[in-house]
């Protein structure tokens, strides 16, 4: 077999997997498969295809039913089969690892223009997948932090938990995901701007509803810039200069206690 038609006969598999329905009886697969492929005393070339390409979408519609159960729940199996067709058919599978497969859901949903609650039930799903899978970190040494000059502090940059997911949703989903798990009903919730925090601790998962304030200011650290600088910034964005200067330090340690900080760096 030449290394071109070992190509297209991948090509040709790789396609059948791709198709949502069974191709034992349609169009022109039946004669592609006797052509390119060897049956069995029980089944014929294109049914062996098939088998393949069956366990092709039940393993990754279980996959992501694992990762998205919410969404699976709120819109029913039937939809949540479609939407895997309509995702898996346009974000093939590019990685070995199952874990990435629904990586682009969320933004699938969106390009879609699927109601934005269905995209922020994915967005909060996939986040804690994100959370449960990231690196750790060693907690913050407080004896460290002790030891910062006092002049030190405006140009530290906060060093936050690799688990820390930031999401902005225009609806509070994250209490869908905990109806589900609790198995009680899934209530639509009412649409709200709502900022929500997803991170891992003691190898546990979990979320945290937060105001915009210390939302916003968690964001600016993440984002690397100087504690100094971020809260300069909050103050001058939204007014509330006052505000932000009283309660920084009582965020700072809310933070650290959760395990969100990890590190304080004053080496710039």
């Amino acid at each position: 077999m030449t290394t071109k038609n070992l190509g297209d006969l991948q090509a040709m598999f790789a396609e059948a997997l791709a198709s949502p329905k069974s191709i034992a009886r349609e169009g022109e697969w039946p004669t592609r498969g006797e052509a390119s492929f060897t049956g069995s005393a029980r089944l014929s070339p294109i049914e062996q295809l098939d088998v393949y390409r069956e366990q092709f979408w039940l393993r990754h519609v279980a996959c992501l039913a694992e990762d998205f159960p919410t969404l699976q729940a709120f819109v029913g199996e039937a939809r949540f089969e479609a939407i895997v067709a309509g995702y898996l058919a346009a974000h093939p599978p590019v990685h070995f690892m199952l874990r990435h497969l629904g990586s682009d859901l969320a933004r699938f949903l969106e390009a879609s223009n699927d109601e934005s609650l269905v995209v922020d039930i994915a967005r909060v799903e996939w986040a804690f997948v994100e959370a449960f899978d990231a690196a750790d970190a060693p907690p913050l040494d407080a004896r460290a932090v002790a030891e910062i000059p006092e002049d030190a502090w405006s140009t530290a940059r906060i060093i936050l938990h690799p688990s820390l997911q930031r999401l902005r949703l225009a609806h509070p989903t994250h209490t869908m995901r905990a109806q589900h798990r609790e198995k009680v009903p899934v209530v639509r919730p009412e649409e709200a701007a709502t900022r929500v925090v997803v991170y891992r601790r003691d190898f546990l998962l979990y979320a945290e509803e937060m105001e915009a304030l210390p939302f916003d200011m968690l964001e600016r650290l993440a984002g690397g810039q100087p504690l100094g600088e971020a809260g300069d910034a909050l103050a001058d964005a939204t007014g509330r200069r006052e505000e932000v200067e009283s309660r920084i330090g009582e965020w700072f340690t809310r933070w650290s206690a959760l395990g969100w900080i990890t590190r304080v760096d004053v080496s710039v």
